[in-house]
């Protein structure tokens, strides 16, 4: 039962793996092929893991794996289509899980677009409505649809219908100008362009029909037809109501509503609409009001005026109503909306009172009539009544019973109403937290008032919480969802481990209730709610703790926590716990509080926690003793800034607000407001205060800053702190520049004139600025300040635009305050910036900044007042700096390769720098290097291969030199990529790679190819042309060639490069020019389940892979060598190239093979070949017999075989499964029909009988009939065939004749001989047309057909002979008679080989003689090629080597098959694995005895080597002798008549060495007389393996065999102690093979008595090691344990009288004390203890009288010790018969007449059978320790009686042993002498580990 759960547990988890494996969301995409545009298309694997995409043909597809960020992992792959190739290819996408290994894949097909269509919801558009949007779909031309047409255009045209007069109807709309849409991004850039895509938005304007023509732009799809769809637009207009019954007379008011954006509107009055009635005399209409006539039904239809009828637009019938007039048949009532009479205050409801007709309709009541109605309104307030007083709207107001009453003419009703007090129920929310680590349930109550108080209670989750009739709740959450998914839950972030609801209800009206919410959720996150974080000495801190849930989108705190177990760690202990005392209250939201007091002053860091599912909740605050309050920036308490500019103030410590609590810290700042403005800032950190201070207007003022907190709890001491700053807001007076830069001593340049400065990498410089005011204070910030800047290089004037530049004030941040640091001005100057000035100004106030600020700046700025004149005006504030800017290094590399050629130089730029260089060569002599000062270029000459450094310093600048290393190379190597085959007529690419003399790719200038004058070589022109390619796309170091072939066969090309002895050669590249692959057959024809066999002829020779796809798999399949459905064929001539084919379905298809090598230059696999054959399957619905001759003679043989119509060939017919044919002839007597394997015993069944023959046996006219049943039990109609048998004229008398003439085919040849030499051959004519003779006998026929004569002649004799030349009207496949099997089979066995003869026959059957190499030989086809080993003969012969399970049809025929009808004879080959064939294993090890057997009736048996593998001729019997390490050889056992190339089998074995000798036991205990060790020699990969015999029957096999020593291995007895050591030399050991048991033994054999082994062992227990090992090495142990065993003397008792004889037991004394003697029948034998001895019991025995003599009696002796039973045997004299018995002789005589007859017959029998078979035959004794073999032969001196005596005292008497133990001779079964080792041994089963 245990395991039986395990196992099922193992199933569901392998399902749940399956089920979620991974997998593509395509596995197959239909892309189209455009000439200017490549389509993408997203694949994407449903599990996010790490996966590697490719291709299978890249050049037709390229796919872009699409990456997550900086993962090298891709899940999503883009697919793009490359080929421009208009016609089908199919492409394979792999996905590689790169941990795994799992690959998924997509088939992409590429196809052309054959046909569009427009998908979209509807055909119709509604006024007021989104707009609709109109897709397009693309199919190929067999009805597909291509996956994606995103990003192609399309062209949409809207024309209208009824004339151009009318309004468009609709009109086009983008996605952009749609509110309701947003814009596809396949369509983002046909909405720029004003083009349209497959999708576009069509918008109703006016009612009406229009017409969209869609077509496609592109000039290669102008045959595509485009499409024409029409579209009505329509307003959305229904009816209201749309089906109502009224009476006769009663008047209904239809309203037209039309549904519009913003909701319904009523157009009734709208003259576009109007009604109409269909039948007048139910119903007429007075505007919208429809009065009823007589009874009936009928249709109320909108009509619209702006409608035409259009039979294209197919615009469907307006809305309708349906009206139907009715007489009343009752009146019901009923209480809206619960139809319950049961309610509760305050609820609102509506008594209706309706009227129904006789079928159940409700009937809707006009003006017209009235029901009147009758109600208590003191407690139901009827608040409106209608005036037909159907309906009462009103409300429950008081609580009590009502009786309502309605009637209508001579109909009532009436119902009760009851309304009771309001439902209610608290608590309506509890929430409650999950600690797994509290097991007590818990128990919420719950109260309901209001209603009857009869309430039923509802438990949304009774697993979680019951409740009971009184509404208390348990609640057991310990076994929620498992913890396991409590755990994801909690780690997801998600609370929640379960919720449910408490509902109470109206136990009378379920539908009037209340419902309260529980939930159960995992603590998430602690909080401190509320706490005062600073106090004095000896004050409190109360702390509100808060515990939050979390449901998924926000928190909720619990009601309470007082259970849980918090906490506390402080980082200094200044505040000690206490109880909570005062009755502090808590705050809502918090469930606990906890009270602290202050004991010193500091401040410490307090950390609440509580530990939840091994994950810490915890919450930490601070609580101080604050720091003074103290100015951080600036350090000199002071500002100065100019009018509009600010600066950042920072203050740090004081009083902090701490943001988890609801404290709000309060700051205050006093200054002028009329001089700054102070703001301030927000994001700064705890203890850091910081203000935004604004110069408004000049002045200077002081700020002052207080800080305290202000909370919510009264009894919080607040603490005021407060510091003051100077702020002076000036106007701007100087202006300095800075920019400095240090030249070296040697420059040339004029220091006086400008400076020199080094650019950074982004060619920007700075200037630093800095302004100060009238007193020289320097301005903090100068933002509001304008500042002009002026350039000019050299003595240019100054320019305001001539360079980029930008004014940027830095910052340092403190804090996150940002504090101003310096102004500089960035410029962005050229490469060469030679002498540039920058000039600045203060002109003004920024004006836009300060009208942004609200500041009015003084006018004019910057005002002076001149202290002479009086006069203000604004006073000039510049500066101005030169300099010259370059950059660090002068050049942007720092190693070059130079190609030494002639006239060749390599020019450096060297434009940065100061231009003033130094120049310094490692080496000289291997490059020239020269400077142009004025052209700034640096010229290096190549003069010779090598390596030098050069280095390049700046005179002017500091910066340290350049170097550039410099390596002079030429070319050291070619190298070439290509692929080595090319079909005739195509080209492929070949890239060479040019190596330096380094080794490295050269860097080519393609532009100068002839400057590294490299040539190519062919070796054989005429085969293979080369070209230089395009130069593009190419790495480094190579140059495309293109290589054409031009004729078959094989050449080498080389390239070269150099002269003399400098050249440079690549490696030959053996190139072969190949045809192209041709598929076999062309078409081919199959029904579903059948198999064929494709083939394939040209292609390359060897190496090369085919893949074979097929268009349509559903149809037909491809058994080969395959990985992931793409299919490998070796295509070497040694291999099969083919691939089988299965149909599945019916249809057509075509199946392409492609032969596919690696490109070495693109590292993928390519297509260099590929052919395309037609494939049918269709549909087998009738047979047909298809006979060469309906005339034949009697005698005459011809072949039968069944195709189907209309022309199905029997190869493919033979393959299909369980179809089955039955022949039957109506004539048994005329015709004789049987199959070609009837006469070597093989009688095929119906499911085989595909091909037969008929033998003609009498004359007359025969019918015969084929019936075909399919799998399934479908039969087809039964085929028949009408055949003439006619006997053939002969001349009975005077003497009998018959027209005997050689029959020789057309454009033949045939040898005449004759008994006599020297004979000459001749015409009969002078001359004959049909055929020539030679005088030596040679006879060539020619192409007429005739009948002449041939004279031979010798000097005394003349022979005429006719000579008749037809044509061949069919062939006739023979088995040749050599082979027989054993008994009647109905499948060939496998291994058979069989030898066919072909025979030609003429149109009545007669055969054709023997011709001279006759249409070349013969061919062959078979629907699976590779199961059937087939080898052609010259003379009309063929063999066939049967090696494979098969269900095969082969066609023989001849190669030139002209004139024969029909061209193939046809052999069902039905093979199968025989039980008559063993063995069937193929590995077997040296010392294997393999007992082989066949179902021939052949005894002649061979080895191919007699060495190796020795085998009898007649037995079949062979011995694995040696082993020969040959890879793959194989030894070849063939059973059969080989030599003649008769039928025969064939068994290949391969031999191997042993490795292991393994005893079959690890321990035993023996007795000590004699013991074998069986054990077994094999190879490691024989793991099953237990005997070294190997046969069927191994008793039968054993027969032929006998014991004998072996030298596989030798035996060797260890002694483990001086015990054991005195024992070693009373044992004989030798290495044995047992012919009884079949397998090698160990055999220990007692040299001395049993008496001198008692008396060294005693009653000591004996240990011995048992080794076998072979002379390389290899051995096994085992343990043996000595413990003799008891003896019986004597064996066997003969009783010649009745006095009793004595039984003596000898052996160790323990187990003598045990022993148990008992007779067989106490009734004859009594046994009595005469003594125990030392060593020996002795036993009387007493024979009493009657001792029977046809009863077999014994004595039983029972050792338990020894778990011994040893039986000795009771043999009675027959003298004594008349003591023993009172009968008389004769009676006893006749009584055992039987037994005296029987035994003297098996004594004859006997003797006649040893003498004649037995005298060299082995027999086999059976003692007490073991088995021996003895050799009996003709020389023995046992004589035969005596062999008869012995076996049968061993068949009567199996007590006879030397010991008296039962040994029974069993090839299965072993003797255990203390018992089954399985018992007290360990490994000791046959399942032992030894052997697995």
């Amino acid at each position: 039962m245990k395991y039986g759960v395990v196992s099922l547990i193992f199933v569901i988890l392998a399902k749940d793996l399956v089920v979620s494996a991974a997998k593509l969301n395509h596995p197959r995409v239909l892309l189209p092929i455009f000439n200017e545009k490549a389509i993408n298309f997203t694949l994407e694997v449903d599990e996010a893991n790490c996966y590697k995409w490719t291709a299978s043909r890249e050049d037709l597809i390229s796919v872009t794996p699409v990456f997550r960020g900086f993962s090298e992992c891709a899940y999503h792959a883009v697919v793009t289509v490359r080929t421009h190739d208009r016609r089908r290819n199919t492409a394979i996408v792999f996905a590689e899980d790169v941990t795994t290994g799992e690959t998924l894949r997509s088939d992409v097909i590429l196809d052309v677009i054959a046909s569009l269509n427009v998908r979209t919801a509807t055909r119709k558009l509604y006024l007021e409505e989104a707009p609709a949007m109109f897709e397009l779909h693309a199919f190929d031309e067999e009805g597909n649809e291509f996956f994606t047409l995103e990003g192609i255009e399309f062209v949409w045209d809207i024309s209208e219908l009824g004339g151009s007069n009318k309004p468009p109807a609709m009109r086009y709309l983008t996605f952009t100008d749609s509110p309701y849409h947003t814009v596809p991004l396949a369509l983002e850039t046909f909405e720029a362009e004003g083009t349209k895509g497959h999708m576009i938005l069509l918008e109703g304007i006016n009612t009406g029909t229009s017409k969209v023509t869609i077509k496609m732009p592109q000039p290669e799809y102008v045959l595509v037809s485009p499409i024409e769809v029409y579209i009505s637009v329509l307003a959305n207009i229904i009816i209201e109501p749309s089906e109502v019954t009224i009476l006769s007379g009663d008047t209904i008011t239809f309203r037209i509503l039309q549904l519009k954006m913003d909701g319904l509107h009523e157009i009734t009055d709208n003259k576009q609409y109007y009604l109409e009635v269909e039948d007048l005399s139910v119903a007429y209409l007075h505007g919208s009001s429809a009065t009823g006539g007589r009874l009936g039904r009928t249709q109320v239809i909108l009509k619209d005026r702006n409608m035409v009828d259009n039979n294209k637009a197919g615009d469907a019938k307006g809305p309708s109503a349906l009206l139907t007039v009715a007489e009343p048949l009752k009146l019901g009532i009923s209480l809206l909306p619960h139809l319950n009479w049961i309610t509760v205050q305050g609820h609102q409801h509506t008594v209706a009172m309706d009227l129904f007709t006789a079928d159940g309709q409700k009937i809707t009541l006009g003006n017209r009539y009235t029901i009147a109605s009758e109600l208590d309104e003191s407690i139901f307030a009827v608040n409106l009544r209608t005036q037909n007083g159907s309906h009462l709207f009103g409300e429950a107001i008081q609580e009590g019973i009502t009786q309502v009453y309605g009637s209508y003419k001579d109909l009532s009703v009436q119902a009760e109403l009851q309304i009771f007090e309001d439902l209610k129920l608290t608590p309506l929310k509890v929430l409650i937290p999950y600690d797994p680590s509290s097991t007590k349930p818990l128990k919420v109550q719950f109260y309901a008032s209001g209603g009857d108080n009869n309430y039923a209670w509802f438990s949304g989750n009774s697993q979680v919480l019951q409740i009971d009739s009184q509404g208390l709740a348990t609640a057991e959450i310990r076994d929620v969802h498992s913890s396991i998914a409590s755990q994801e839950a909690f780690e997801q972030r998600n609370s929640l481990i379960t919720h449910t609801t408490v509902k109470v209800a109206l136990a009378k009206n379920y539908k009037i209730s209340r419902l309260a919410y529980i939930y159960f959720l995992t603590p998430k996150r602690l909080e401190i709610k509320q706490y005062n974080f600073e106090t004095a000495v000896e004050d409190y801190v109360h702390l509100h703790l808060a515990v939050y849930a979390w449901d998924g989108n926000s928190e909720h705190p619990f009601t309470s926590c007082e259970n849980l177990n918090f906490q506390l760690t402080f980082s200094h202990s200044i505040l000690q716990q206490e109880s909570t005392g005062n009755g502090e209250k808590i705050v809502p939201g918090a469930c606990h509080v906890l009270r602290l007091r202050a004991i010193a002053d500091g401040s410490t860091s307090l950390r609440i926690s509580y530990v939840f599912k091994d994950q810490e909740l915890y919450d930490t605050v601070e609580l101080h003793v604050f720091e003074p309050l103290s100015v951080l920036n600036p350090v000199e308490n002071e500002i100065v800034l100019p009018v509009g500019s600010s600066r950042n103030l920072m203050y740090k410590n004081g009083p902090q607000h701490i943001f988890t609590l609801e404290a709000k810290l309060t700051k205050t700042t006093v200054f002028d407001n009329q001089v700054i403005k102070v703001s301030e800032l927000n994001d700064t950190q705890t203890s850091i205060a910081a203000f935004t201070v604004l110069c408004h207007s000049l002045g200077e003022t002081e700020l002052t800053y207080h800080v305290h907190n202000i909370l919510i709890k009264p009894n919080i001491t607040a603490y005021k702190s407060e510091i003051t700053t100077k702020v002076y807001c000036v106007r701007p007076r100087f202006l300095q520049l800075f920019a400095r830069q240090q030249l070296r001593e040697s420059c040339p340049l004029e220091h006086s004139l400008s400076l020199l400065f080094l650019k950074d990498k982004e060619n920007k410089f700075e200037i630093e600025i800095s302004i100060q005011d009238a007193r020289n204070r320097r301005l903090m910030n100068i933002s509001s300040l304008w500042l002009d800047w002026e350039f000019a290089a050299g003595d240019k004037r100054y320019n305001k635009d001539g360079l980029m530049h930008t004014q940027i004030s830095e910052l340092n941040s403190i804090y996150g305050v940002m504090i101003p640091s310096r102004d500089i001005l960035v410029l962005t100057l050229p490469d060469v910036s030679p002498n540039f000035s920058v000039k600045g100004t203060v002109a003004r106030y920024n004006d836009k900044l300060l009208a942004h600020l609200n500041v009015v700046a003084e006018k004019p700025p910057f005002r002076v007042k001149d202290p002479k004149n009086g006069l203000i005006s604004t006073p000039l504030i510049e500066n101005e700096v030169r300099f010259q800017t370059v950059n660090r290094s002068p050049m942007s590399k720092e190693f070059i390769h130079i190609f030494l050629a002639t006239n060749h130089s390599k020019r450096i730029s060297l434009s940065q720098g100061s231009g003033y260089f130094e120049l310094a060569l490692s080496e000289q002599g291997i490059v020239s290097a020269n400077y142009n000062t004025k052209a700034r270029v640096l010229v290096l000459t190549p003069i010779h291969l090598g390596h030098v450094d050069l280095e390049l310093t700046d005179l002017c600048l500091t910066n340290d030199p350049s170097r550039l290393s410099i390596s002079v190379v030429g070319i050291g190597a070619i190298k070439i990529s290509c692929m080595d085959r090319v079909e005739r007529s195509s080209r492929i690419e070949a890239i060479v790679r040019l190596f330096d003399t380094n080794g490295n790719l050269l860097e080519i200038d393609h532009k100068k190819l002839n400057m590294y004058n490299v040539s190519e070589l062919v070796f054989d022109p005429t085969i293979l042309s080369i070209r230089l390619g395009e130069q593009d796309n190419l790495g480094t170091g190579e140059i495309r060639y293109f290589i054409s072939g031009n004729n078959l066969g094989e050449t080498k090309i080389i390239f070269q490069s150099g002269k003399d002895d400098h050249v440079v050669l690549s490696e030959p590249l053996n190139i072969h020019v190949f045809t192209p692959i041709r598929l076999h057959p062309r078409n081919i024809t199959m029904v579903v389940g059948s198999s064929f066999q494709i083939s394939y002829h040209g292609g390359p020779k060897t190496n090369t892979n085919v893949m074979y796809t097929v268009e349509r798999d559903n149809i037909a399949s491809k058994y080969t060598v395959s990985i992931k459905s793409i299919e490998y064929i070796p295509a070497s001539f040694s291999d099969i190239n083919s691939a089988t084919v299965t149909a599945y379905k019916l249809g057509d298809t075509h199946i392409t093979g492609m032969c596919i090598i690696k490109n070495p230059v693109t590292n993928r696999d390519e297509v260099i070949s590929q052919d395309t054959v037609w494939l049918h399957v269709v549909s087998l619905k009738a047979v047909k017999i298809h006979v060469p001759l309906l005339h034949i003679q009697i005698g005459a043989v011809m072949p039968a075989t069944i195709w189907g119509q209309p022309f199905l060939s029997p190869i493919v017919l033979g393959t299909l499964q369980n179809m089955k044919v039955s022949w039957t002839v109506n004539q048994p007597d005329v015709m004789e029909i049987y199959n070609i394997f009837t006469e070597a015993g093989i009688d095929y069944q119906e499911e085989d009988l595909i091909s037969v023959r008929f033998r003609a046996i009498n004359s007359g006219k025969v019918t015969i009939t084929a019936s075909v049943m399919l799998e399934g039990g479908y039969k087809l109609p039964p085929a028949r065939v009408e055949i003439s048998v006619f006997k053939r004229l002969e001349l009975v008398s005077p003497k009998p004749i018959k027209m005997d003439s050689i029959l020789v085919p057309p454009s033949s040849m045939i040898q005449l001989n004759s008994n006599i030499d020297n004979v000459v051959y001749k015409l009969a004519s002078k001359k004959s047309g049909y055929f020539s003779i030679s005088p030596n006998g040679i006879l060539q026929t020619k192409e007429i057909l005739g009948r002449d004569q041939i004279i031979a002649e010798t000097l005394d004799q003349t022979l005429s002979i006719d000579i008749e030349v037809k044509n061949v009207e069919y062939i006739l496949v023979t088995l040749l008679p050599t082979v027989k099997l054993k008994r009647i089979e109905h499948k060939i066995p496998r291994g058979m080989n069989f030898v066919f003869k072909v025979s030609m026959h003429d149109n009545l059957g007669n055969e054709f003689a023997e011709t001279i190499g006759y249409a070349n030989g013969l061919h062959y086809e078979m629907a699976t090629m590779d199961t059937v080993d087939t080898k052609i003969d010259n003379n009309l012969t063929f063999a066939l080597n049967l090696h494979r399970d098969t269900k095969n049809v082969i066609a023989i025929g001849l190669k030139d098959p002209t004139g024969v009808k029909p061209a193939y004879d046809y052999i069902k080959i039905s093979v199968v694995e025989s039980d008559d064939i063993y063995p069937t294993k193929t590995i077997f090890s040296v010392g294997d005895i393999i007992c082989f057997n066949s179902p021939l009736t052949s005894s002649i048996w061979r080895s191919s080597n007699e060495k190796i593998v020795p085998i009898n001729k007649q037995t079949g019997v062979a011995r694995v002798m040696h082993y020969r390490p040959k890879m793959g050889e194989k030894i070849i056992i063939t059973n059969g008549d080989t030599g003649n190339r008769g039928g025969f089998i064939k068994y290949d074995l391969e031999i191997r060495d042993f490795d292991v000798i393994l005893f079959t036991k690890s321990l035993d205990i023996f007795s000590g007389t004699e013991y074998r060790a069986k054990l077994v020699l094999r190879n490691h990969v024989q793991t099953d393996k237990y005997n070294n015999m190997v046969a069927l029957n191994i008793s039968k096999c054993a027969a032929h065999l006998k014991s004998e020593p072996v030298d596989f291995y030798s035996c060797r007895l260890i002694a483990k102690n001086d015990l054991s050591r005195q024992l070693l030399k009373l044992y004989k050991v030798e290495a044995l093979f047992d012919a009884g048991s079949g397998q090698y033994n160990c055999r220990l054999e007692l040299l001395s008595n049993f008496f001198d082994l008692l008396a060294i062992v005693k009653s000591n227990d004996v240990d011995l090691d048992l080794e076998a090992a072979s002379s390389n090495g290899i051995s096994d142990t085992m343990s043996l344990k000595l413990v003799p065993g008891v003896k019986v003397t004597p064996e066997s008792i003969h009783v010649r009288d009745i006095k009793s004889q004595e039984l003596h037991i000898s052996g160790l004394n323990k187990a003598l004390h045990k022993v148990q003697v008992t007779p067989s029948d106490s009734k004859f034998i009594a046994v009595d203890l005469i003594e125990y001895g030392h060593g020996v019991s002795k036993y009387l025995l007493r024979f009493l009288d009657g001792l029977p003599l046809d009863e077999q009696l014994y004595v039983q002796i029972i050792s338990p010790d020894t778990e011994q039973s040893i039986k000795v045997p009771i043999l009675i004299n027959t003298a004594l018969a008349p003591k023993c018995g009172g009968r008389p002789l004769l009676y006893q005589l006749l009584e055992n007449l039987g037994f005296i007859l029987t035994t003297t017959v098996i004594v004859i029998i006997s003797i006649w059978v040893y003498m004649s078979c037995f005298q060299t035959q082995s027999v086999t004794q059976v003692n007490s320790e073991g088995k021996f073999g003895v050799h009996l032969d003709g020389n023995s001196s046992i004589t035969p009686i005596i062999f008869l005596f012995v076996v049968i005292a061993d068949t009567s008497n199996p007590q006879n042993n030397s010991q008296g133990r039962i040994q029974q001779y069993n090839l299965s079964n072993e003797s255990f002498v203390y018992g089954h080792p399985r018992l007290n041994s360990p490994n000791r089963s046959n399942n032992s580990s030894r052997f697995n």
